[in-house]
């Protein structure tokens, strides 16, 4: 931070890329990290291991909540509660990670679709 208390700009990551999720036929939770997906320049697989910068969903379900979380999950049964710390989706979200206190810890999300057969998009962005 700045002595006039102005931060410096938080990128939306230094790589971009989109996850199809529609296929996954199921409800469960799902881990994602940098190397599912892969640079929408270059079109290679992006490391592992990366910062999630920034994060976007898009789901066709806009009357069932799917959901998402900044972390691994633990298990396919994970808990979808207010306490849990997860995020409910109703259609669309998006997120800059890295403008979180602690979003330069994230390096994996999970998701959890409404239903098996919804179609569902994760856009991320990275920093190396």
């Amino acid at each position: 931070m700045s002595k006039l208390g102005v931060q410096n700009p938080i990128t939306a990551g230094q790589l971009m890329g989109a996850y199809n999720a529609s296929s996954v036929s199921d409800t469960d939770w799902h881990t994602l990290t940098s190397d599912e997906f892969y640079d929408t320049v270059t079109g290679t697989q992006i490391t592992d291991g990366l910062q999630v910068a920034f994060i976007g969903v898009a789901s066709s379900s806009t009357s069932t909540v799917s959901y998402i979380k900044l972390r691994a999950a633990a298990g396919a049964g994970d808990s979808t509660s207010n306490t849990a710390g997860v995020i409910p989706v109703l259609g669309t979200y998006n997120a800059d990670v890295q403008a979180l206190s602690n979003g330069t810890s994230v390096t994996s999300i999970a998701y959890k679709k409404a239903a098996a057969g919804d179609s569902f998009v994760i856009y991320a962005g990275f920093n190396k």
